[in-house]
């Protein structure tokens, strides 16, 4: 079974102890569901939980009663539900167990704590009574981490675009005049859900003749660009991949141009990924490529060039325009060349994953790019 391990789980955490030493943290408290399950191998969503990580070197995670078992020290429970209604008070439930388990921290000089997901009410039982001299955010320096893959994120991930791809066979088995664009995605949705063999997320822009969007209770369209850029969530790891099919009729000469364009600087792309090379420049790289093409001079790249992909379908490394983003050793990557204009109806977009090694780029979701659907593929 493809899961997060304790050996990779408790690495992690020695990890944050590095980190939050070299902050001169005496605590750190972790409250987003994706970073617990990153630091300690457990689901704790949708219900609330805390994670307490300190330099001497221990850890208890305060979660509800099914948490699988977490790489922590000390697990503390609580039952969301009563006779399986959910209970309308579980963070305050678990605030009552914060309040004991963080009296140990009652001469903490300095706590990390997490600013874009700690509640209020923790925040103010954790200063009760202790007064420590400075709260330390610690949201950066975890995001930072996680632009590095471990060995068992990269199992996730590559778990994911496999299930995701075969999504992507039924799609366009399934791309034929007078589908609907939902039927196109509760296929594809199927399809992920039977190769992972548990029920997972699929989603993502099924939307024919336009940029992006989620799909519709409207049929597709002989002659339409169908821009699929889909989605599978495996176990908390995500994948984020594209592709683009003509609908129901042999493409048009602009259509096949423009779709033979973007797939060459997409095959291209391997040769420029490698450690070091910032996010900025892929973006005006690209945009510089899709010009190329004499219908698309004046459009280039309306959007970000791709992103990292791991616990969140977007974080770092940003590779956009305006905010830099450095590719590194154990990145993981999705790049996404597109270029959209009316009278092709209306455009393409091809998006490979791409893991960051020492020695340049490995494909992770090698997949064929092309423009006809293929109603084999399944």
């Amino acid at each position: 079974m493809t899961t997060l391990t304790r050996f990779g789980s408790r690495s992690r955490q020695q990890r944050l102890r590095d980190v939050i030493a070299s902050m001169k943290i005496d605590a750190a408290f972790v409250t987003d569901y994706r970073d617990i399950y990153y630091f300690t191998g457990a689901f704790v969503q949708p219900w609330p939980a805390c994670l307490m990580i300190d330099q001497a070197g221990h850890s208890w995670l305060i979660a509800q009663e099914s948490a699988q078992s977490p790489a922590v020290d000390d697990l503390i429970t609580y039952q969301p539900h009563t006779l399986y209604t959910s209970n309308p008070d579980n963070l305050r439930i678990l605030n009552g167990l914060v309040v004991k388990m963080a009296g140990s921290y009652s001469r903490a000089q300095r706590l990390g704590w997490q600013a874009e997901s700690m509640p209020h009410l923790l925040a103010s039982t954790l200063l009760a009574g202790r007064e420590p001299d400075a709260w330390a955010g610690m949201d950066d320096q975890i995001a930072m981490m996680q632009t590095r893959k471990d060995p068992d994120e990269l199992a996730l991930i590559r778990r994911s675009i496999r299930a995701d791809l075969a999504a992507y066979s039924a799609a366009q088995a399934a791309i034929v005049d007078g589908a609907n664009e939902l039927e196109v995605l509760a296929i594809a949705q199927r399809a992920a859900m039977l190769d992972a063999g548990e029920n997972v997320y699929h989603g993502g822009d099924y939307r024919c003749g336009e940029m992006a969007g989620a799909a519709r209770d409207r049929i597709i369209e002989t002659g339409e660009l169908f821009t699929v850029d889909a989605q599978t969530v495996y176990r908390g790891y995500w994948c984020d991949l594209s592709r683009t099919y003509c609908v129901g009729a042999q493409p048009t000469d602009l259509q096949q141009s423009i779709f033979d364009h973007i797939a060459a600087i997409q095959r291209g792309l391997v040769d420029l990924l490698r450690p070091g090379v910032r996010g900025t420049d892929i973006w005006r790289m690209l945009d510089e490529r899709i010009r190329e093409h004499p219908a698309l001079a004046d459009v280039g790249l309306v959007h970000h060039a791709g992103h990292g992909v791991g616990l969140r379908a977007q974080e770092a490394p940003d590779l956009n325009r305006d905010r830099e983003g450095i590719l590194e050793v154990g990145s993981v990557v999705a790049v996404e060349p597109g270029a959209y204009i009316a009278p092709a109806r209306l455009g393409v977009r091809l998006e490979n994953m791409y893991l960051i090694t020492e020695s340049g780029a490995e494909i992770m979701s090698e997949y064929p790019m092309n423009l006809m659907p293929d109603r084999m593929s399944v």
